[in-house]
């Protein structure tokens, strides 16, 4: 039996410790403000919001078991649940960060200070490996509009707001190779 490139089970881990961290300082830092500020306005989108999170957590946990399994036993028994999980996992992110970037994003400077944003920025940041973030920068730029790469790094000190925009696609490429590329 074959086993999986590692990089590709390391992949999916690190973008589920990304997205739970990300989801959580959203959950602690984010959602309380705008409902106590904005509520009027964005309790609604705010309280789908909060409901998604909970449906991606119980994803992630799911995924998190499936690929476990997979990493352990890489057969296609085991990689077609995980595959099915994470197929679940991205329609609903999808979804979410679809309604984040519409409704919440462009408003967000009218109930939250630059230094509370930071801080968010700040929360996930803190407690990835710091040799991660050019590979998580220069993935999500890779996806993401201008303006919200603009937002990522308006919150950044000086030197990584500079380095940023250069090293995280170069550490990306280089990562997704890594990643993408077949196992012969």
């Amino acid at each position: 039996m074959s086993r999986p490139s590692p990089g590709v089970a390391d992949h999916a881990q690190l973008i589920e410790d990304f997205l739970h961290l990300h989801h959580m300082g959203e959950d602690e830092l984010l959602w309380p403000k705008l409902l106590e500020r904005g509520g009027d306005r964005l309790g609604e989108t705010v309280n789908l919001l909060e409901s998604q999170h909970v449906e991606i957590a119980a994803l992630l946990t799911e995924s998190s078991q499936r690929l476990a399994i997979w990493r352990d036993q890489p057969t296609k028994e085991n990689g077609e649940p995980l595959a099915r999980s994470l197929e679940r996992l991205g329609a609903l992110l999808t979804e979410h960060l679809g309604i984040e970037e519409k409704d919440v994003l462009p408003i967000v400077p009218e109930y939250v200070t630059a230094k509370e944003w930071h801080a968010l920025g700040d929360h996930a940041i803190n407690a990835l490996p710091k040799n991660k973030l050019p590979v998580i920068f220069g993935m999500l730029a890779s996806l993401a509009d201008a303006e919200v790469v603009k937002l990522m790094l308006s919150t950044a000190p000086l030197v990584p707001r500079l380095l940023m925009p250069v090293l995280g696609p170069k550490a990306y490429a280089r990562y997704a190779r890594k990643v993408f590329e077949p196992v012969a």
